[in-house]
């Protein structure tokens, strides 16, 4: 069961490699380019060329090919680092018109067995397959093409022999694993890799003829032999585990005294290293305890003093004393001369923190679960928020092209429609003389997610987004606009004035905040600007300089 789970990790792992091609849509793109016939030569070298990339992010990739509807193949092989013969596909019983039939009528990962492939440098390789068709999410129903995965069977062997002890040269112990149809998977004899075994219904025929094989002697049938079976659901193999009794009651006999051993001497040792820390220990805590009641009686230039008998631990503890007695000096020395905006705004990025990570392995996970269901609708919206959660990921206070910054704005845009059900309507106008200008990342995002939920909140008439980006001269202009229900003019006072007090008590600190961002990247090169009237709608004028280099 554990080399059944570790196969079925390790076998997850190249499925998301799978999911990755067979979901590209470069790939796609140059597959419809092959089978109409356009540019083969051009097409088939590109492909090849992203197949190339991706073969080296695994261990134990040995073959990447793609077999078309229009005949073609293309493939990348590490063995034979040819272009025009694969190291498997010409020892196949099946043929690539055959697979390509078996492989393109399912939406299902197809796994084919084991066999020899061709001879190199007079080593025999064997490879097992895994398989899926191609899928263009702008038309999920056509059959263009599909995908196999060709891995080395070391690395089942790897994973078996992960779960074997030493064995001595008469120990028979070993792991088999049988396809569906009782063929040969995975075997320490590799020559009967890809040979087919009649295995019988009855499972004690079964692991009598699995001992047979074995132990090599028909008569006893492995009778010195436990053999345990377990059978993988999801890709029909059957894994047995072969024992030798002898062996087993040996290591048995060897683990018990080790164990015995073991115990007695971390019992005698476990009571010394608790004598000698917690005699220490005592110590190190007594002298820390002074000194933080000193600093609680108002003595703040007390300090720790370390010394070398004091545990690694204790240590730590009073490196963060001395250090946190430190900073409340600091803090009181320089509490009236502190910005208050600065420390809202050092509290305000500390609540912000999260995990993105996680949020992208979640939305990662509920995207499978919705293309399970067909639900492909969930699935574009899922991958567009997983979009906006990389790229903020990623560097996000870093400088990109305003290109990028664009791109993201209009998966962000896409994310709201979808979520308001297409409420409103959005009009990107970006000059070309812009697209390479740097901006530093998600600067514009709390201005557009503004006008979307406020802006557009009680409006009734029909609800439009405006964003335009040029180049007058040196500087670069950004506009963003929307016919929504605008600002009362008090507030929009105060938010052009930068009354940070009076905003925190209105609780309108999002295009405050968004606004001083924009000035603490850009200082005096920035001007911001906010026109607004009631039941018209909002505009938010920004010109800055770019930062050069």
């Amino acid at each position: 069961m554990q080399t059944q789970r570790n196969i079925q990790t390790k076998l997850g792992f190249y499925e998301d490699l799978l999911y990755r091609i067979y979901t590209d849509d470069e790939i796609v793109k140059l597959i419809d380019n092959i089978n109409a016939g356009n540019e083969l030569e051009i097409n088939n070298s590109q492909l090849r060329h992203v197949l190339h990339e991706y073969i080296y992010t695994m261990p134990y990739i040995q073959s990447i090919t793609i077999l078309m509807s229009s005949g073609n193949m293309v493939f990348d092989d590490v063995l034979t680092g040819y272009n025009t013969k694969t190291s498997w596909l010409d020892t196949s019983d099946d043929r690539p018109e055959k697979l390509f039939r078996q492989i393109a009528s399912k939406d299902t990962l197809k796994i084919m067995s084991s066999h020899v492939v061709s001879y190199f440098s007079s080593k025999k390789y064997y490879l097992f397959h895994i398989a899926h068709r191609i899928i263009d999410y702008r038309n999920i129903y056509k059959k263009n093409g599909v995908v196999i995965l060709s891995i080395d069977e070391k690395m089942l062997s790897d994973i078996c022999a992960e779960q074997q002890t030493e064995k001595n040269a008469h120990d028979k112990s070993c792991t088999v694993i049988l396809g569906a149809d009782g063929t040969v998977i995975s075997y320490p004899d590799k020559s009967k890799i890809g040979t087919k075994l009649p295995l019988p219904k009855d499972p004690e025929e079964k692991r009598r003829l699995i001992g047979t094989m074995v132990s090599g002697n028909a008569n006893h049938g492995g009778n010195n032999l436990s053999i345990y079976e377990v059978e993988d659901e999801k890709t029909g193999w059957n894994i047995f585990l072969v024992r030798d009794r002898k062996a087993l009651y040996q290591e048995i006999t060897n683990q018990q005294k080790l164990t015995i051993f073991v115990i007695v001497l971390s019992v005698c040792a476990l009571l010394a290293i608790i004598l000698l820390i917690t005699r220490r220990l005592t110590q190190s805590i007594d002298t820390v305890v002074r000194a933080m009641n000193m600093a609680g009686e108002g003595k703040l230039s007390v300090r720790v003093e370390k010394d070398r008998r004091m545990p690694l631990e204790m240590e730590k503890i009073a490196d963060n004393f001395n250090l946190m007695v430190r900073k409340i000096n600091e803090l009181i020395e320089d509490v009236h001369a502190a910005s208050i905006k600065q420390k809202n705004a050092e509290i305000r990025a500390l609540e912000a923190q999260v995990n993105p990570h996680f949020l992208y392995n979640t939305l990662d996970t509920i995207n499978w679960m919705a293309i399970d269901k067909n639900e492909f609708e969930i699935s574009n919206a899922i991958n567009a928020l997983a979009r906006i959660l990389r790229y903020s990921i990623d560097n996000s206070n870093g400088v990109v092209k305003i290109r990028r910054e664009v791109e993201w704005l209009k998966q962000y845009i896409f994310l709201q429609q979808t979520r308001l059900k297409n409420s409103f309507e959005s009009c990107l106008k970006i000059a070309p003389a812009v697209l390479d200008c740097h901006i530093h990342k998600l600067l514009l995002q709390p201005f557009v997610e503004n006008a979307i939920i406020h802006g557009f909140e009680n409006s009734e008439q029909k609800q439009i987004l405006l964003i335009e980006i040029s180049k007058p001269e040196d500087v670069i202009s950004i506009l963003i606009k929307d016919n929504g229900s605008g600002i009362e003019q008090e507030l929009l006072e105060q938010i052009n004035a930068g009354n940070y007090e009076f905003l925190n008590k209105k609780g309108q600190l999002g295009i405050f905040n968004a606004m001083e961002r924009f000035r603490m990247y850009y200082g005096e090169r920035v001007h911001i600007d906010i026109e607004s009237t009631e039941g018209r709608g909002t505009a938010v004028h920004i010109e800055y300089t770019e930062i050069e280099g």
